[in-house]
């Protein structure tokens, strides 16, 4: 929805300003980084893939919802694919990098999430990549975002 001094967020009711951008919402970020801290203070010990830090966890979740792009591709003639993906993971790892590879066919595809920056995402991709993560959320723990957002804010 247009206005004479900007748009209003369909998703969220920001109203940006009328600049020729498309700002984000400062309030908006704050959220999805306290979605994240208090999702991964509630990550289930019984789900497959654990994180160190809650950067590791934002950045696979933004990875899972598609919002990457492709580091390296190797192509993995003549190599036991499920090593190489274990092994690909751990340097990933010990390097204390946030990557993702990932085996398609004979080929082990590094992908690496690209950056949530205020000047690379605007407010309205950034809206459908806070609701992707929270539905990932959903499916991934069984965890409402919202619900362990108020619990982990009255702990505090």
């Amino acid at each position: 929805m247009s206005t004479r001094t900007g748009t209003i967020c369909p998703v969220c009711g920001f109203a940006t300003p009328k600049t020729g951008i498309d700002p984000r919402s400062i309030d908006q970020h704050r959220r999805y980084f306290a979605v994240i801290r208090a999702v991964f203070y509630h990550w289930p010990e019984s789900h497959e893939r654990q994180f160190t830090d809650e950067t590791e966890l934002r950045k696979w979740l933004q990875m899972k919802a598609g919002y990457r792009e492709i580091g390296a591709q190797m192509p993995l003639a003549g190599i036991n694919k499920e090593k190489a993906l274990l092994l690909a993971e751990a340097a990933i790892r010990a390097a204390g990098s946030y990557a993702m590879p990932v085996l398609h066919g004979s080929t082990l595809v590094v992908f690496r999430p690209k950056s949530i920056a205020f000047n690379r995402l605007s407010h309205l991709a950034f809206c459908e990549l806070n609701k992707t993560i929270e539905d990932i959320i959903r499916a991934e723990t069984g965890l409402d975002p919202e619900q362990v957002l108020i619990e982990q804010e009255g702990a505090a």
